[in-house]
């Protein structure tokens, strides 16, 4: 491993910022961290949340684009005073959003329980 010496440490070898990650990284076998049961489990339940998410507010944006585009009047249509159905849509996608955030936060603390799970079972066997 190599030392870089400061000049105003005056001999003292500090080590390289490079090596210690080096050091850090070989220290973990990534390929059985990535086997790992609860590593799997976190990978699936993120993406069985995430990828849904995703598909949902997409297609919520672009039926409000396709409606406003292709069915103005629709889009134009009253609902209250001068309020029209394409504000209410373009309003809604911020409480659509806000629901989705509210959604990833609540089932956050499930992937921190088994991030926690998975960083002790590391730690333990590789210290």
């Amino acid at each position: 491993m190599a030392d870089a010496i400061s000049p105003q440490d005056e001999g003292h070898s500090v080590p390289n910022s490079d090596a210690v990650a080096d050091q850090h990284t070989s220290a973990h076998d990534w390929q059985a961290i990535e086997r790992d049961a609860d590593f799997r489990e976190l990978v699936r339940t993120k993406r069985n949340l995430i990828i849904p998410a995703t598909i949902f507010f997409l297609l919520y944006y672009f039926v409000f684009l396709i409606v406003v585009g292709y069915l103005p009047d629709v889009a134009n249509a009253s609902v209250i005073g001068n309020i029209n159905v394409a504000y209410l849509f373009a309003l809604s996608q911020f409480f659509m959003t806000w629901i989705l955030m509210g959604i990833y936060v609540w089932r956050a603390g499930t992937f921190d329980a088994l991030v926690q799970r998975i960083v002790a079972r590391v730690r333990g066997n590789n210290e």
